[in-house]
């Protein structure tokens, strides 16, 4: 499973990478628009993804889910009022901890506890929610290829399918 998570984890990154580089193909603009959707900007979708990232790495790094959230809700006003090279700096460099927390393999099945803010515990690994990490940062993805074709553009491709082929073709 720890490769796996792994994997899963540099798609992730891929895939964000893969927006970060079609949104610097367009107008400037596009990043802050207001658009009528599930967030009031894109900047505001990725300040979310990138929030929850980092609260996730604190939780498998041993903070508590309660001080995970707090740490977001005190960084969320200057991640949204980030540029987006700046966020995509941020991205990266939150894309490198988990790498290398990743890659300690007796970090990934470590039992975690994690209380729930609104009550109950749940006990769970890390290569367990890895998953959830991944599959929150596709649904958010999924969020901004929505917002850009409201605003007329198409956005990148970030499918686990293709990112597969390109990795084996590249390796061929």
């Amino acid at each position: 499973m720890s490769d796996f998570s792994l994997q899963l984890y540099e798609y992730n990154v891929w895939a964000n990478q893969q927006i970060f580089n079609r949104l610097k193909e367009l107008p400037k603009e596009v990043y802050r628009q207001e658009i009528q959707s599930v967030f009031p900007s894109i900047s505001h979708v990725l300040s979310h993804v990138y929030l929850s990232d980092l609260g996730w790495i604190e939780v498998f790094s041993g903070q508590s889910m309660t001080d995970a959230l707090a740490l977001a809700e005190q960084l969320k006003e200057q991640t949204e009022a980030k540029e987006m090279e700046e966020m995509e700096a941020l991205f990266l460099t939150l894309s490198e901890r988990y790498t290398l927390f990743l890659q300690q393999k007796e970090q990934l099945n470590k039992p975690l506890q994690i209380q729930n803010p609104s009550g109950g515990i749940m006990k769970t690994t890390v290569s367990e929610l890895v998953p959830h990490v991944v599959n929150h940062g596709t649904y958010h993805r999924g969020n901004i290829t929505a917002m850009l074709r409201q605003t007329g553009y198409p956005s990148a491709p970030t499918d686990y399918g293709l990112y597969l082929y390109m990795k084996k073709t590249e390796m061929a």
